[in-house]
């Protein structure tokens, strides 16, 4: 009996599959933003030695700064990169970033003008990646990085993912090409999520297709060809 339940146990672990997912390992030099447009799920935290973000297996995008700390006499100094954009590709891995060996911050600084940066895997092999910088002109204080990713996915760029927010980003760009005074946000699926003040009331509180449907019904046939032909681009 004893036999036949060991037997029976291993059946099931064999039959049920592991559950996968991408891991990476947080040093103190980076500040992870989003990951796929949205907050980043991190395993660890504030109190804890180390933290790890979780990431689906497959096709990611990660939204990040770089900011080394260097010691300066009694003091120590940090260095704020410009926020990095990179996508990349990775089932069931365990990933860890890797930067040069910046003696100070002098040194550091250079990273902007040449983001030197790995992702490497347990093989110590560097992941293939495309990346871009997050550019935001004037103050870089309370900046809004959702809002910002949603308006560079639309964008289509090299490190642009396609996302529901991107589509719904690209509609209100159409109804904006039509001649609509339209406020962008970013959309929410719950429903007391924020909507453009533009949207009439009974459209409060509806779900990202229906926005979707609500603004292409409003854009002339022009405007919805060339929303048509950036869907099919994607």
């Amino acid at each position: 009996m004893y036999k036949k339940f060991l037997l029976t146990g291993l059946a099931l672990s064999l039959a049920t599959p592991a559950f996968a997912e991408v891991t990476i390992d947080l040093p103190e030099d980076v500040d992870l933003l989003l990951v796929n447009g949205t907050e980043p799920e991190i395993d660890g935290g504030f109190f804890s030695s180390s933290s790890t973000a979780i990431l689906p297996d497959g096709e990611n995008q990660i939204v990040f700064r770089y900011v080394p700390s260097f010691k300066q006499g009694q003091e120590f100094e940090k260095m704020n990169s410009d926020v990095i954009v990179a996508k990349f590709a990775a089932t069931d891995e365990k990933l860890k970033f890797e930067f040069p060996n910046y003696r100070n911050i002098r040194e550091a600084q250079r990273f902007n003008n040449n983001p030197d940066w790995k992702l490497v895997n347990e093989s110590n092999q560097a992941m293939e990646m495309t990346q871009d910088k997050l550019v935001h002109e004037g103050m870089q204080i309370g900046r809004d990085y959702e809002s910002e990713m949603i308006k560079f996915n639309a964008a289509g760029g090299a490190a642009a993912i396609a996302t529901t927010n991107s589509a719904a980003y690209a509609a209100v760009t159409a109804a904006q090409a039509s001649g609509q005074t339209v406020t962008v946000v970013p959309v929410a699926t719950t429903a007391d999520a924020a909507v453009p003040t533009q949207l009439p009331e009974t459209s409060a509180g509806t779900t990202e297709e229906e926005m979707l449907m609500f603004w292409y019904s409003k854009a002339d046939d022009a405007t919805k060809a060339r929303f048509k032909a950036y869907v099919n681009s994607q």
